[in-house]
């Protein structure tokens, strides 16, 4: 060993103070990759991930550092959408794959996402359901190939396969201002359960929807209600005052106890 070999470099000290003075003079990134991926130090290795400049070397960091606080990080400083892409599609962890899809604003990338099945589930929802603006709702839930007829049930049992009925229900909510999405939510309150909850709830805010169309398709799809659970969930909106006199008058064309027995209280009321 020589002489020299005897003393550390200043990134080789024990003390992270010292090897937090050295990130700011090392110029050599594959070191600075280094200790971003593996030094014990919270403030070491994000002091190391913010002086890597080289793409090849963040996505490496990214997808193998060994704490997630590097790896998101890095993904902040990655360039390229499509790479996210990939460090999506092979690292499943959601505190990284939410720090990929903030930065993935292209959306071809998140159409190919939510519909490739190679990338896990939570990934396509996470497509879906939070990064989807309304002309990629538009393409995944209402467009048909030749004609605006809304989505058959064969088609919803589908869309709740690809993405599961929970998440297609809230995408759908985020487009309830049509008609077609108020036919569609109908399908998925069929299937009951919690995605049947969420599709109720947004069938009853499209009760007052301005457009007329909308809440027509809403109170009829409502009165074809036959479940007792259901029709109590329903119920329960009336303490919204907007929302009273429009559930009652689904509640009128209902032929279930749970309906009459609310008519004829409200009418005892009056």
């Amino acid at each position: 060993m020589s002489f020299l070999g005897l003393f550390p470099k200043p990134h080789e000290s024990k003390d992270p103070e010292v090897r937090l003075k050295a990130v700011e003079s090392l110029e050599d990134q594959s070191v600075l990759a280094a200790m971003a991926s593996t030094d014990p130090s919270p403030r070491v290795r994000l002091a190391a991930v913010a002086r890597v400049t080289d793409q090849q070397l963040l996505t490496n960091i990214a997808l193998d550092g060994n704490q997630i606080d590097a790896r998101v990080a890095a993904v902040g400083r990655i360039e390229s959408q499509q790479t996210l892409a990939k460090i999506v599609k092979v690292r499943r962890n959601y505190q990284l794959m939410g720090a990929c899809f903030a930065r993935i604003t292209d959306k071809s990338i998140l159409h190919d996402i939510a519909n490739d099945r190679e990338y896990n589930m939570s990934a396509r929802r996470m497509a879906i359901e939070n990064y989807a603006d309304e002309s990629y709702l538009t393409q995944i839930v209402e467009k048909r190939t030749d004609t605006d007829a809304p989505k058959t049930p064969e088609e919803i049992d589908e869309l709740v396969e690809r993405y599961g009925g929970v998440h297609l229900a809230r995408a759908l909510g985020k487009f309830r201002g049509s008609k077609n999405a108020m036919l569609a939510l109908s399908e998925i309150l069929k299937r009951g359960g919690e995605a049947g909850d969420i599709a109720l709830e947004y069938l009853a805010q499209g009760l007052v929807h301005p457009n007329r169309a909308v809440s027509e398709a809403a109170h009829g799809e409502l009165c074809k209600l036959a479940d007792g659970r259901q029709i109590s969930r329903l119920v329960a909106h009336m303490d919204k005052s907007e929302l009273d006199a429009r559930i009652l008058a689904v509640l009128k064309n209902i032929d279930h106890p749970e309906a009459r027995q609310i008519v004829e209280s409200a009418g005892n009321d009056g």
